[in-house]
């Protein structure tokens, strides 16, 4: 019997090291205490939700963020093939840390923009992997047929989970990594089991694609704020 395979329609998630990340990394430190927080329950895993969104407008970080705009034009028009018509606007970036097993930060989208982001300042081993949805199971042939079932795994359906048929993915970061992925696949970070020293640390972000000045004509993308009024 002969038959062929095609695998269409799949999710890109962008994984790229980051050029001077020692560099990058010492000069985040110098503004690290602008962003710290109180960490009172599970959810203060963000500086976000301290309402210190701006990480970006720090004017040393410059050449980091920059770098972070290359990278998302790579991920744009070289791994999606999109035209070059687009400038890069990173909206709100801010910190997330994990000091201890329990820093979890339950599953969520970023509804407010196109791609988002998570820089590695540090990972150390047995910290959180990020773990990405499955939303939209197509090869899940009725509901819950890709549920995996730890405590009685006699009752998976599923003989070996792949990229065709699981509900869920998860990697675990590198330092000095920057992990992209459109903003509206939902992930977590995911415990990995024991515990670990010192500090997960990320820098994590939402960036908004808007149409350049000579492309306009476009009906549908963003143009610049410049052309916004606000009421």
């Amino acid at each position: 019997m002969t038959f062929e395979i095609f695998n269409i329609f799949p999710t890109t998630i962008y994984v790229g090291e980051m050029s001077d990340h020692q560099k990058y990394k010492e000069e985040f430190y110098k503004v690290y205490p602008r962003y710290d927080y109180e960490e009172t329950s599970w959810d203060n895993t963000v500086s976000e939700n301290m309402g210190k969104p701006f990480i970006h407008l720090e004017d040393n970080l410059d050449s980091l963020f920059n770098e972070i705009a290359d990278h998302a034009k790579k991920y744009v028009c070289e791994v999606l093939e999109y035209k070059d018509i687009f400038n890069y606007v990173v909206t709100k970036s801010w910190l997330s840390r994990a000091r201890r097993p329990d820093n979890e930060i339950r599953w969520h989208i970023h509804s407010t923009s196109h791609i988002s982001f998570v820089y590695y300042l540090s990972t150390p081993d047995n910290s959180h992997a990020i773990e990405f949805e499955n939303s939209c199971t197509k090869n899940d042939l009725f509901k819950a047929m890709n549920v995996e079932d730890n405590d009685t795994p006699d009752r998976n359906m599923i003989n070996n989970f792949n990229p065709l048929n699981s509900p869920a993915f998860y990697m675990q970061p590198l330092e000095g990594h920057l992990v992209l992925f459109p903003s509206q696949l939902s992930h977590h970070t995911r415990f990995m089991g024991g515990n670990f020293e010192g500090e997960r640390l990320g820098i994590v972000g939402d960036m908004t694609l808007m149409l350049k000045e000579d492309e306009l004509h476009y009906s549908m993308g963003y143009i610049d704020d410049k052309y916004w009024k606000k009421y």
